[in-house]
């Protein structure tokens, strides 16, 4: 079929691309109706066809006649507003966009349109960032990123989002005292925050929470933000930022394996989601402990790749909290390795009525070789 002649869409059409899109990429979501650096208006994006305009064409195929594809050139269905970069990749490398796809996301981006327009003011949010200062590499999480990730799941922002920076530590390290000054520091933010929310609203907003730091502190946050407000927790990635990775994904059954070899020491939760904790960690820290393995099926950092897997992980803890709590009155120490959403929702688990001591022992800085000590008593 090369030479076959491009069927273009009509100039009715584009308009109607450009409205229900919002003038936004549909792709990245980079406004298109201003030059960033003249600050004026203009048109900078492009209709891409999401199936070709010839058979020829990127996600052509042999299923496709001249006359189908013709059919389909002016039905918005199959046309999308992209930014110049995003149109060149899908053309580029089709191979990486296939045509089901791009309609899904086609599909979904004027959902969230349709759904800003029309149905926002009934889900308002508050949205909040909480950066950990302790990191040798310092990572930011972008309030722009948050705003999308909170709009597409259907929350309205109120106003920009509250970031929040925890301290640096100091020559004492991170102790009782260091994690009573977070505490401090997020209950005034959060707070005020959430207040000022509710005034505006006469009602609790939701909250779209974003946060990276030590173990400890992410889950004194879960308790400070508390288990019956709702809330929308999103876990960065390395590759999609605050977009879930695979939002069809679905999460597979933690397994709970206990050592049986000395089932009268103090009780040792560990929790392997992200990583991998070897026993002789836990036994350094505490000997011998009697070690309870709630794992992942394939520890991983990006364990959590959509919204499923936070719930799925609390349902599944929440259980196995319980049959912990029966067996002793002693606290139950905790060794974690887990991504920041999970610390964050098992410290609202633990705001929830728990009578129940536990010691959260997180790793040390570099600078001791990372080996286990008491953190924190929740």
């Amino acid at each position: 079929m090369a030479g076959t002649k491009r069927i273009d869409a009509g100039s009715k059409a584009k308009d109607a691309v450009w409205i229900r899109a919002a003038g936004h990429c549909e792709l990245c979501s980079k406004d298109l109706t201003q030059d960033r650096i003249t600050l004026t208006s203009k048109k900078l994006g492009e209709v891409a066809h999401i199936l070709p305009a010839s058979p020829d064409g990127p996600r052509g195929s042999d299923g496709h006649s001249v006359e189908s594809l013709a059919a389909l050139t002016d039905d918005p269905g199959n046309l999308m507003l992209l930014c110049g970069s995003c149109h060149t990749s899908i053309d580029k490398t089709p191979e990486g966009f296939p045509a089901s796809d791009l309609t899904d996301r086609h599909t979904a981006y004027l959902a969230s349109i349709r759904f800003a327009a029309e149905d926002a003011h009934a889900n308002p949010g508050a949205g909040l960032i909480v950066l950990g200062r302790h990191f040798t590499t310092r990572v930011r999480i972008e309030p722009s990123d948050l705003q999308k990730a909170m709009w597409r799941d259907r929350v309205e922002p109120l106003r920009p989002p509250l970031v929040v920076d925890l301290p640096e530590l100091d020559q004492e390290g991170r102790d009782g005292r260091y994690y009573r000054h977070v505490r401090t520091i997020l209950e005034n933010h959060i707070t005020r925050e959430l207040t000022h929310a509710r005034g505006l609203l006469g009602d609790e907003p939701w909250v779209g929470l974003a946060a990276i730091g030590d173990i400890p502190s992410l889950m004194i946050l879960g308790q400070v933000i508390g288990d019956r407000r709702r809330r929308k927790l999103y876990s960065l990635d390395r590759h999609t930022g605050l977009r879930w990775s695979d939002p069809d994904a679905l999460p597979q059954p933690f397994s709970v394996v206990e050592d049986q070899d000395d089932p009268v020491g103090p009780l040792a939760l560990v929790l392997s989601i992200s990583a991998e904790v070897p026993d002789r960690d836990v036994l350094a820290a505490l000997p011998e402990a009697h070690i309870v393995r709630f794992a992942a099926a394939e520890p991983a950092y990006a364990y959590v790749k959509n919204e499923k897997f936070i719930g799925h992980f609390r349902d599944q803890l929440q259980r196995t909290l319980s049959d912990l709590e029966a067996r002793s009155p002693d606290p139950i120490n905790v060794f974690a390795a887990i991504p920041a959403a999970l610390a964050v929702e098992f410290g609202a688990l633990l705001s929830t009525n728990h009578r129940h001591g536990y010691r959260i022992d997180d790793r040390d800085p570099p600078t001791n070789a990372f080996r286990f000590h008491l953190s924190l008593d929740v």
